[in-house]
């Protein structure tokens, strides 16, 4: 412990996490609690969650702490207040308290450079440009029902949207609407009960048990009266939950777009670009970007196209324009013409060659443009490393708590030793 001990504290809406490291990088103690963003849980709720984070990685440490940094998500001015009060019970004789954004640790999880782009989809979805480890400007964080665009909220209202629409249709369901109807359901307590179901035609339908077939139009006029009740069940399932849960559902799009679904593809895609569009408002040339949020740190097909566009210059993507319409690609008439759901076609319209390739990356091969190939498998040598970045380089933020016990190291160690041990710092725990 002669090293010196510095307590770094990452709280969003969601979680809370706390680290206690030494100045090398060596962890002593780590905390977990419930989010802590007094906005939106209340002063109390916040506290309490805060200050439990904290005790945890302190343990029974009685050595000196010589640094704390605090990135809390909300208002600022709450923010230090509660971070202030809980650190003073719980540190009486400890350091001054540095209370950050939750977007500085997030840049600072993935590179030592003090200054960049850090773009972050978790349930919400922001882009900040970092200078000299400070928020210098802001691009979307409007929250779920003014932006968030490409958030895990924003892919699963069009994974739902889709689905709804494909059953209305009565086109036969995909990967991602079989998916969703599953995840949906779940949340009412029924089963789905017509996975796998068919309907019984013709005159032989029900022969020697005196069963009367249906006609045509009797088994049509069932088949949508079905169809209509599930679509009104699964409207009411969302209907009946707080909007955020709808970010339950981005895995699903995921899972559907890495098993072919042209719909989840086409909504992947789409995310990207809008993430994209983001990154580029705040994006400073030259400097590193960072990837953060639980959408793009998780490997997979988002943060495999987010990577690709970032990591393609401007230039190279000029014949891929951002779309402005707040309208997901699998709802629009271009997509999947003759298919009002976009389950079928999606992949032969427009840009989808290019779609296809980007997010699934081992149909590299198949892409037409020599720069997106190569930056598409570039992004599996870029995925989870971290460093000092450059022009094109796209990293994947590691561990916020450690990023924050990194900044509280890096005055008391300067910034050559602290550029050598950020890896340590950053590196999750197992």
């Amino acid at each position: 412990m002669s090293d010196g001990l510095v307590l770094g504290v990452d709280a969003g809406g969601t979680a809370s996490r706390a680290a206690l490291l030494t100045l090398d990088g060596t962890a002593v103690g780590r905390g977990r609690a419930p989010g802590a963003n007094p906005v939106t849980l209340g002063r109390d709720a916040a506290r309490a969650h805060l200050a439990a984070a904290v005790r945890e990685a302190l343990g029974g440490v009685s050595a000196q702490v010589n640094g704390v940094v605090v990135g809390l998500a909300g208002d600022p001015g709450r923010c230090r207040e509660l971070a202030v009060e809980v650190l003073a019970a719980l540190l009486p004789c400890g350091p001054p308290v540095r209370v950050v954004g939750d977007v500085v640790t997030a840049f600072a999880a993935g590179t030592p450079a003090p200054s960049g782009t850090v773009l972050i989809s978790g349930t919400g979805a922001i882009a900040a440009k970092i200078t000299g480890h400070a928020v210098a400007a802001t691009a979307d964080g409007y929250g779920w029902l003014l932006g968030d665009e490409g958030s895990a909220f924003w892919l699963g209202r069009a994974a739902a949207r889709h689905t709804l629409r494909a059953l209305d249709a009565r086109h036969p369901a995909g990967p991602l609407a079989s998916l969703v109807t599953a995840h949906l359901l779940s949340w009412t307590g029924e089963p789905d009960r017509t996975a796998g179901a068919g309907v019984e035609t013709g005159a032989g339908a029900g022969a020697g048990a005196g069963v009367r077939a249906e006609t045509g139009a009797g088994v049509e006029a069932r088949v949508e009266a079905e169809a209509g009740a599930r679509v009104a069940e699964l409207a009411a399932a969302v209907y009946g939950r707080a909007p955020l849960a709808l970010a339950e559902l981005a895995p699903l799009v995921s899972r559907a777009a890495e098993a072919g679904d042209p719909a989840a593809l086409a909504i992947v895609a789409e995310a990207a670009r809008r993430l994209a569009r983001t990154a580029a408002e705040v994006r400073e040339p030259g400097l590193p970007v960072v990837l953060a949020g639980g959408v793009l740190t998780a490997d997979g097909p988002i943060r495999r196209a987010v990577q690709a566009l970032l990591r393609t210059p401007p230039s190279d993507t000029a014949d891929h324009p951002q779309r402005d319409t707040d309208t997901p690609v699998t709802d629009r008439p271009e997509v999947g013409a003759g298919d009002p759901a976009g389950t079928g076609d999606a992949v032969r319209s427009g840009d989808a060659t290019w779609t296809r390739d980007v997010v699934r990356t081992r149909d590299v091969a198949r892409t037409r443009d020599p720069v997106v190939a190569r930056d598409v498998a570039g992004t599996r040598d870029v995925a989870g490393t971290r460093g000092v970045a450059g022009t094109r380089d796209v990293v994947v933020a590691g561990d916020a708590a450690g990023a924050a016990a990194w900044l509280a190291a890096l005055p008391l160690v300067g910034p050559e030793r602290a550029a050598r041990t950020h890896v340590r710092f950053t590196t999750p725990p197992p």
